[in-house]
């Protein structure tokens, strides 16, 4: 199976072992949207180790959900997805879908399995995510805190 990634949501394309699509839905990008995808691709197996997910990126929160889940992911270069789409002649999330699931079904030996981060890598992915929020939060701080005496004389004077 392979799907395509958008901000709101994932258009995801199920074939079989001989090509023919048994599953295409979309789904939203949301906590409940990830758990209907889950239970969407654990219907079609088993065990989620029969499953094989082809996708354009290799990193993000819907990465860390499938693997998290046991589901092996297998990441494609976006230039490799560039080409099938131009060879395909036409773009839209459910054509990119089925062009990457073909490709997985055809090529998945040449594809590298991504594995999770160990519990190392993690840690230090929250803390880098905490620390750049309190970067950012530093940084709006004095901007608001520069128009408040401003504000105060504007509202002051209203009153008046």
């Amino acid at each position: 199976m392979a799907w395509t990634l958008a901000e709101t949501h994932h258009d995801v394309d199920v074939l079989d072992e001989t090509g023919k699509r048994v599953g295409a839905r979309r789904f939203s990008h949301s906590p409940d949207g990830l758990n209907e995808l889950k239970q969407f691709l654990l219907s079609f197996v088993s065990r989620p180790e029969e499953l094989a997910c082809i996708i354009e990126t290799n990193h993000g929160l819907l990465i860390a959900f499938l693997l998290s889940a046991g589901i092996p992911v297998y990441p494609v270069n976006p230039k490799l997805a560039n080409q099938l789409r131009n060879v395909a002649g036409a773009k839209t999330d459910q054509i990119d879908a089925h062009l990457l699931a073909q490709l997985g079904r055809l090529k998945l030996a040449e594809l590298r399995r991504l594995e999770p981060d160990g519990a190392l890598v993690q840690e230090l992915k929250t803390l880098t995510r905490d620390q750049d929020a309190l970067v950012q939060m530093q940084t709006r701080m004095p901007q608001s805190v520069d128009g408040l005496p401003q504000r105060i004389l504007s509202s002051s004077l209203a009153l008046v």
